[in-house]
């Protein structure tokens, strides 16, 4: 396991699958893709909805992953979707939707499925299964790890009142003289030092420092404001919600155990009968494995981001996240009146070239024009896949002259790139390329409208060359 998989203590050994898809050839499709899967794995189809909610309903626990195609017969798959999560189903959900459904996606994830996967016309999709839906498994895991973790922090909270009895949880007491009076058991298993060495002594920083300074039972006695305690917990702590004059806090403490362990700990003063302050209680919890649990998470979730915008094929970011960026770009080049163009490009003659070599081929003039595309990008640049073969690139701060510039550079590297196919023989193919630069107060559907029409224009022109924008296009 590396150190950005989630904890697999959670995941499941072979990964069940129910497969809700009508269409034969795509559960075919399906069965075989999955078996680049390095996961065991089972696949159980269903071809109705209602189908697949008599079978969960019958043993909801059955399946690691529920996926659902969109176009189903009778209710289509966002219905089926709806109520199953309507339904608090603990599986993670995925939904099959076909291209350009996005806005169908959209409405899924807003629904609280765990992902899409769109179905292209050449089937890219099916070689993202076996990556895409164990990895979809094991954050689900990862994110009900965490859940727990949390819900074992609310239940020591509630059990706080039932400290002072049962003494279940580490914890130490001072008197008003700043005088260790008790040190107990689960405090002394904690922190190695035993209960002799510190009661009766004001040494109680020895357990958790390598000098000597206030720990929050001594700052609490002292009825320290919020500024002394950040002097100490700077960035830590916060005002406990529940005890006026008490404070919580989460650190780091490196001499426990061999590597060193993530504390939880609170402080409140102790009154006596007439309100007086006559000491303070510490307690302690070790929150380590929710720290490590909620790092795997976060890295996680990084890592699902990465795929969920990234092309399978080529690398290259996706369509999706095109239209999420063309709309911060556009904003932001009004927003500061700086240039941005776009370079919109299709491969020339690309279904002729499938027709004569195949798709895998195809795929493999693709991820050639894609690497030409990486070898140009400056850092601020951004290259993306579209669609089929069509490409675009995002250029902020370039006039349309240097973009052009950038264009037939992209141009020449592509038509000189040898795109090496299986039966050992070189060939070559080109690209015609449109630019367009953003003009104020144009929203972005208009401006991916000009560079559309000047790659037209391209291609008009004979291909394998670039073009500009002009009003006389189309």
């Amino acid at each position: 396991m590396t150190e950005t998989e989630p904890a697999a203590a959670d995941a499941p050994a072979e990964l069940r699958i129910l497969l809700v898809e009508d269409n034969e050839h795509d559960r075919i499709a399906f069965t075989r893709a999955l078996r680049a899967c390095p996961q065991p794995h089972t696949i159980e189809a269903c071809v109705r909805a209602d189908e697949a909610l008599a079978r969960l309903a019958e043993t909801p626990q059955a399946f690691d992953i529920v996926v659902v195609d969109y176009n189903l017969p009778g209710d289509n798959g966002l219905t089926l979707c709806r109520i199953l999560l309507e339904g608090e189903m603990p599986t993670p959900i995925v939904l099959l939707t076909g291209s350009g459904s996005e806005q169908i996606a959209v409405e899924a994830l807003k629904l609280g499925i765990s992902d899409y996967i769109i179905k292209d016309p050449d089937e890219g999709y099916l070689r993202l299964l076996p990556t895409v839906l164990p990895h979809i498994v094991r954050c689900h895991c990862a994110k009900q790890a965490g859940r727990r973790a949390d819900n074992a922090l609310r239940d020591a909270a509630e059990r706080l009142a039932q400290i002072v009895n049962g003494l279940s949880v580490a914890a130490f007491v001072i008197d008003r003289d700043h005088i260790v009076t008790h040190w107990n058991r689960a405090c002394e298993a904690m922190t190695g030092t035993s209960a002799s060495e510190v009661v009766g002594t004001r040494q109680q920083w020895r357990a958790f420092y390598v000098s000597e300074r206030p720990v929050m039972a001594d700052l609490i006695l002292d009825n320290a404001i919020e500024a002394d305690v950040d002097r100490f917990y700077h960035g830590k702590f916060r005002p406990s919600a529940l005890i006026g004059g008490a404070y919580e806090a989460e650190d780091f403490f490196g001499t426990f155990g061999e590597r060193g362990r993530w504390l939880f700990f609170t402080a409140a003063p102790i009154r006596d009968a007439q309100g007086r302050v006559v000491g303070a209680i510490e307690t302690l919890q070790d929150v380590t494995e929710r720290r490590v649990a909620e790092a795997a998470l976060k890295e996680s979730e990084t890592r699902f981001r990465e795929l969920s915008i990234t092309d399978g094929l080529t690398g290259l970011y996706n369509s999706r996240h095109f239209f999420e960026r063309i709309e911060a770009e556009t904003s932001r080049a009004t927003r500061h009146q700086e240039p941005l163009c776009l370079l919109m490009m299709d491969v020339d003659n690309f279904k002729r070239f499938n027709d004569t070599y195949g798709h895998l081929e195809g795929d493999r003039a693709l991820a050639t024009l894609a690497t030409a595309i990486r070898s140009v990008l400056r850092t601020s640049d951004s290259g993306f896949r579209y669609g089929g073969e069509e490409f675009v690139v995002m250029l902020p701060n370039t006039r349309i002259l240097a973009a052009a510039t950038a264009a037939e550079r992209l141009r020449k590297r592509f038509a000189t790139a040898p795109i090496r196919i299986a039966s050992g023989v070189t060939l070559h193919s080109s690209v015609s390329i449109g630019v367009a630069q953003f003009e104020p107060g144009e929203n972005a559907a208009s401006f991916i409208g000009r560079a559309d029409k000047a790659c037209y224009q391209a291609k008009h022109a004979g291909k394998n060359c670039v073009a500009t924008y002009t009003a006389s296009v189309g």
